[in-house]
C-alpha cells in the first residue's frame, strides 16, 4: 500500500483525525456544482467513537496520500472498513462493509484504498465486502449508477462523480442489490381519486392518522413507536440491520432540528401505532450555501435558508406486517404529498426503496412519482 508518489494510512478517530478525515473527500468534487459539503459537525458526530452504533460496531479510516513532484503531500481519497457484530447475529454471514468512500481519479488510489479497507477486514474473518454503505444500510447507502435528472443531492443521500463506479468494478466488486430514488412533483390540486380511495382505506381499517407530538414526553414516545415499527417492518428485507433504542434516540435528536410535525405521520388503530411516515425538509438546500462549516456568519445564513426550503424527503414509511397490503402505504404517501403541497414545497423525493420491492415502487407511482436515480450495493468475496 505504499509507492513513489502514493500511500495509503490508517487514521484515528481524534477530533482532529476527523476533521482530516472530512477533508480527505472534498478534493473529487471541486468545481462540481451540485455538490454540497456535508456539515462538518453532523459528520464528526456520526464518525465519533462515543456514536451508538459503536457499541455493536468497530471501524478503522483510511486516508490516501498523494506526494507530487515537488515534495508536497495532499490527502486525495478515503475509505472506512466497518464490522458490524450485530449484522452478523442478524444474518449468520462475515460481511465486512466499506464507506465513506472517495477518491480522486486514478484508479490505482482508489484499489489502493479498497485493498487497505479488504487487509484490515480479512484480519478479523470477514469472507466479503460489500459497500459502499455509511456505515450500514440505515446510513448513506450505495453509488449513483444512474441520473436521470442531474442535480444536488437531497439531504442524507449518496452523491458521487461518474467514475466512481468504474473504479469499483475494476477491483472486482459486482453488483449485490441496486436501491432507487422517486421524484414526485407536488400537485397543484388534489387528486379528489385518491383522497376518496385513501379515505375508504382509512374508514375500513378503522385507522386514524396523526402528527408526530411535539412536546417533549409525547416525542419521546413516538420515537419508541417508530423503533417498534420500524425494526417490524424491515426485519426481512435485504441486507437490514435492527437500529438499537439507542441508536434511534441519537438519530430522532439530529433530525428535530429541521422536523416538521404534519410531515411524521403516525397510522393508528385503536390507539395503537401500526405504521408511520416520516418526510424531512431537503436541508442541503440550506448547507449548499455554507460549505459545511458553522461559523457564526454561516449559521445565520443557515437560519434564513432553512426557513425558505421547498422541496424535501420521504425518508422512510414502515407499516408492521399484519397491516400490509390493507392501502396504508398509499395512504400515507398520499396524506404526506397533500401536506408538503400546502406547506409549498415543489416536489420531494422518496428514498431509498429496492428495486425489487414493486408494492412500495407502484405505491409511489400512484402519487405521480418516477424512478430518476438508481444507487448500486456492491459486493466481492475476499480470498483468505
Amino acid at each position: 500500500m505504499t509507492g513513489a508518489s502514493l500511500r495509503v494510512e490508517p487514521v484515528t478517530r481524534s477530533k482532529s483525525d476527523l476533521v482530516r478525515f472530512w477533508k480527505a473527500g472534498l478534493p473529487p468534487y471541486e468545481g462540481d456544482p451540485h455538490f454540497v459539503v456535508p456539515l462538518l459537525h453532523d459528520c464528526i458526530a456520526r464518525w465519533s467513537p462515543k456514536s451508538a452504533f459503536f457499541r455493536h460496531a468497530e471501524t478503522q479510516h483510511f486516508v490516501a496520500v498523494r506526494r507530487n513532484e515537488r515534495g508536497a503531500e495532499h490527502d486525495v481519497g478515503r475509505i472506512a472498513a466497518t464490522v458490524d457484530h450485530l449484522q452478523d447475529e442478524v444474518h449468520g454471514d462475515r460481511t465486512g462493509l466499506f464507506g465513506w468512500f472517495e477518491t480522486e481519479d486514478r484508479r490505482e488510489t482508489a484499489h489502493a484504498l479498497l485493498d487497505a479497507a479488504a487487509t484490515w477486514l480479512r484480519a478479523r474473518g470477514r469472507d466479503r465486502v460489500r459497500g459502499p454503505l455509511s456505515y450500514t444500510t440505515n446510513g448513506v447507502s450505495g453509488l449513483i449508477v444512474e441520473d436521470l435528472r442531474p442535480g444536488p443531492p437531497v439531504v442524507d443521500m449518496a452523491y458521487n462523480p461518474p467514475w466512481y463506479a468504474g473504479h469499483l468494478e475494476a477491483w472486482g466488486l459486482a453488483k449485490a442489490k441496486d436501491l432507487v430514488a422517486m421524484w414526485a412533483d407536488m400537485p397543484a390540486t388534489t387528486d379528489e381519486r385518491l383522497a376518496r380511495i385513501t379515505a375508504r382505506v382509512r374508514e375500513r381499517g378503522r385507522f386514524v392518522l396523526r402528527p408526530v407530538r411535539t412536546d417533549d414526553r409525547g416525542f419521546k414516545d413516538d420515537v419508541e413507536k417508530v423503533l417498534e415499527i420500524y425494526n417490524g417492518a424491515w426485519e426481512r428485507n435485504w441486507g437490514f440491520v435492527p437500529l438499537t433504542p439507542d441508536e434511534i434516540r441519537e438519530q430522532a435528536v439530529a433530525f428535530r432540528p429541521i422536523l416538521v410535525p404534519d410531515l411524521m405521520l403516525f397510522a393508528e388503530r385503536d390507539g395503537r401505532a401500526v405504521a408511520f411516515s416520516l418526510g424531512l425538509p431537503d436541508a442541503n438546500q440550506a448547507l449548499a450555501k455554507i460549505r459545511g462549516r458553522l461559523w457564526p456568519w454561516s449559521a445565520v445564513r443557515l437560519a434564513l435558508a432553512l426557513k425558505k426550503l421547498n422541496r424535501g424527503r420521504v425518508i422512510t414509511l414502515g407499516i408492521l406486517p399484519e397491516f400490509r397490503r390493507t392501502g396504508l402505504d398509499a395512504t400515507l404517501i398520499f396524506e404526506s404529498t397533500e401536506r408538503a403541497r400546502r406547506l409549498g414545497w415543489t416536489g420531494a423525493e422518496c428514498s431509498w426503496v429496492l428495486d425489487d420491492n414493486l408494492p412500495m415502487i407502484q405505491a409511489i407511482r400512484q402519487v405521480g412519482g418516477s424512478v430518476y436515480r438508481t444507487y448500486r450495493v456492491y459486493e466481492k468475496t475476499l480470498s483468505v
